[in-house]
């Protein structure tokens, strides 16, 4: 009886791991211009990412890396940059034809988009506790140095024996982030009728 037990629970573990965005939206809209839409037309986006907000399980960055070792604080560093690395990923291959995403110094008047991420949990796999790592985000589209549209976006990957490395995850998550706010873009660049 525990043998088929423990083969359900695995099942659904493994059923749990394919990477999802929660809701049937990818995004929710906070605020959007238009009609036109102040992204309709944009060829070049600058990207840039702002961590300075985020809650890492229910904690300010600084209090949950006080908890940490000087390896686990630099660990999460580079999880901070992988995950910037894989939004930017996204957003460029869903961004739509003609739209180009790159981390520049921006010029003020020109397109830009800060990815503001809000609420952090890089997850673990072990054989006792599983917990799956998850991102809330905000995206906030400027142009002429003022914000035209926001939008939030949470993406979610379990843990599981097919994705046991939080960096794994966390890269898988941020490429669902980035492909959220590419389809925002694409939505934005279509003529309204």
């Amino acid at each position: 009886m525990n043998l088929l037990r423990n083969l359900t629970l695995a099942f659904i573990f493994l059923g749990a791991a394919a990477p999802t965005l929660t809701g049937c939206a990818p995004y929710t809209v906070v605020q959007q211009s238009g009609p036109p839409s102040a992204l309709q037309g944009a060829q070049q986006i600058t990207v840039s990412f702002d961590w300075s907000q985020v809650l890492v399980l229910g904690k300010p960055e600084a209090a949950y890396l006080a908890e940490k070792t000087a390896e686990e604080q630099a660990d999460f560093q580079v999880i901070k940059q992988e995950t910037d690395a894989a939004v930017l990923q996204g957003l460029q291959e869903n961004g739509g034809p003609g739209v180009a995403f790159a981390v520049a110094a921006a010029d003020p008047a020109a397109p830009s988009v800060v990815v503001q991420y809000l609420e952090v949990q890089t997850g673990i796999y072990t054989y006792v506790v599983n917990l799956p790592s998850k991102v809330r985000t905000r995206f906030l589209w400027s142009r002429d140095g003022k914000v035209t549209d926001v939008i939030e976006t949470r993406a979610m990957v379990a843990a599981s024996l097919t994705t046991p490395s939080d960096h794994q995850r966390m890269g898988m998550v941020g490429r669902l982030l980035g492909k959220a706010a590419g389809k925002f873009v694409v939505k934005s660049q279509a003529p309204k009728k």
